[in-house]
C-alpha cells in the first residue's frame, strides 16, 4: 500500500510541474506582448516598458519560468557566470525580490498593488469553508438516498429518488441559483439574496448568507452522487455472493452493511472525491451569483482585469487541490478494496 501512495504522489508530482508549464506559456508565452496585453492597447510605450521592467519580462522564457518557481536570487552568480549575453542586465523584476512560488511568493498583483499569497490564501479558505460545508452536507445524505434507492429497485421510494435526482442534476447551477433567491429572498424574504462579506477575512460572519450557496451546490450535486451510488448499489446486490449470504440465514441488514456497502461505494468514491475540486474550482458560477469572495470569484476578477499573477498561482493552486483530493480519493479506493490492498 505504501509503494501505491508512493507512486501515486510521484504522479501528483509530475502532472504539478506539467500543468505550471502550461500555465506558464498559456500566461506569459503565447501572448505576443504580455505587458501590452495588461495595460491594453492604449498604453504608452514608456509605460509598456516600464511594466515589462517590473514584471520581470525581459528574461529569456525559461529563466523567467525558473524565477516564477525557484526566484531571482541565482541570477547574479549565474550573470558572472555565462555573462549578459544569456541573462541581460534588466532580467531581475525592479525593485522586487521574487523567491519563487517554491518558497511562497507569488508575486505582486497589478489589481490590488499587494502580494497574492496572503489575498488567495483568504479566498481559498472561504472557498473551502463554502465547499467543506457543502461536501459534509452532500456526500452523506446523496449516498444514503442513493443506497436506499438501490435496495428498493423499481419502489417508489426508488423512482421518487431518481426523478428527483434527475431534475436536480439536470437544472444549470445558475438557474437553480435564480430560482432559490426568488423564491427565498423576493417572496418568502427569510434569506438574503447575495453573500457579499463586509471584509474577504471571514466567511461566518454572517452565517446566513451561506445557506444560499450552500443549498445550489447540495442541489447541483447530490443528485448525480445519488443516482451513481444507486446504480453501484443495484449491482452489488444482484451478485452470487450477496444472494448466498442471504439464503444462507444471515440477516438482511448485515448482508447489506458488512458485504454490499462497501463495494458499492467502490464506484462512486473516485468521482466523490472528484467533486471537490468541482466545490472549491468549478464554484465560480455560485461564487460570482451571490457575491461570494471566494477563490472562483477571485480568479474571474482577475481574468477580466488581466491579473497575471493571481491567474498563474489561482490556477496552480485549484490544480494542487485537485491532484491532492484524488490522492486522498485513491487511498481511500486501496483501503476499501481488499484486493489492491494485500496484493
Amino acid at each position: 500500500m505504501i509503494e501505491i501512495i508512493l507512486r501515486r504522489l510521484g504522479f501528483m508530482l509530475l502532472t504539478m510541474l506539467i500543468v505550471s508549464m502550461a500555465i506558464f506559456i498559456i500566461s506569459e508565452v503565447v501572448p505576443v506582448d504580455v505587458a501590452r496585453n495588461i495595460l491594453g492597447q492604449f498604453a504608452t510605450e514608456q509605460g509598456i516598458a516600464a511594466l515589462r521592467e517590473q514584471l520581470g519580462l525581459n528574461c529569456p522564457t525559461g529563466v523567467r519560468y525558473v524565477i516564477w518557481l525557484a526566484g531571482d536570487d541565482w541570477i547574479p552568480p549565474v550573470r558572472d557566470l555565462v555573462g549578459e549575453s544569456v541573462l541581460p542586465s534588466g532580467c531581475t523584476p525592479e525593485g522586487l525580490e521574487r523567491r519563487g512560488l517554491l518558497r511562497g511568493d507569488m508575486g505582486i498583483s497589478t489589481q490590488y498593488g499587494g502580494p497574492v499569497a496572503p489575498f488567495l490564501m483568504r479566498r481559498l479558505k472561504n472557498s473551502l469553508v463554502l465547499a467543506g460545508i457543502s461536501f459534509v452536507a452532500i456526500m452523506p445524505i446523496s449516498l444514503l438516498l442513493g443506497a436506499v434507492a438501490g435496495l428498493r429497485e423499481g419502489g417508489f421510494l426508488d423512482r421518487f429518488i431518481s426523478i428527483a435526482s434527475l431534475v436536480t442534476t439536470s437544472s444549470p447551477t445558475f438557474a437553480t441559483g435564480v430560482i432559490l433567491i426568488v423564491i427565498f429572498s423576493r417572496w418568502l424574504g427569510i434569506l438574503p439574496g447575495i453573500s457579499i462579506m463586509m471584509t474577504d477575512s471571514s466567511a461566518f460572519e454572517s452565517l446566513e448568507k451561506l445557506v444560499m450557496p450552500i443549498a445550489v451546490l447540495f442541489l447541483a450535486e447530490a443528485g448525480y452522487v445519488a443516482r451513481m451510488t444507486r446504480a453501484s448499489m443495484v449491482d452489488v446486490m444482484r451478485q452470487p455472493y450477496v444472494r448466498t449470504a442471504i439464503l444462507k440465514g444471515l440477516p438482511r441488514w448485515k448482508v447489506i452493511l458488512r458485504h454490499a456497502l462497501p463495494n458499492a461505494l467502490l464506484a462512486p468514491i473516485t468521482v466523490i472525491m472528484l467533486h471537490v475540486n468541482w466545490l472549491i474550482g468549478g464554484v465560480v458560477v455560485v461564487e460570482v451569483l451571490f457575491g461570494f469572495p471566494g477563490l472562483g470569484n477571485a480568479l474571474l476578477t482577475a481574468s477580466l482585469n488581466k491579473d497575471l499573477y493571481i491567474i498563474e498561482a489561482g490556477s496552480l493552486l485549484m490544480t494542487f487541490v485537485a491532484t491532492a483530493t484524488q490522492l486522498v480519493a485513491d487511498i481511500i479506493y486501496v483501503y476499501l478494496n481488499p484486493r489492491i490492498r494485500f496484493s
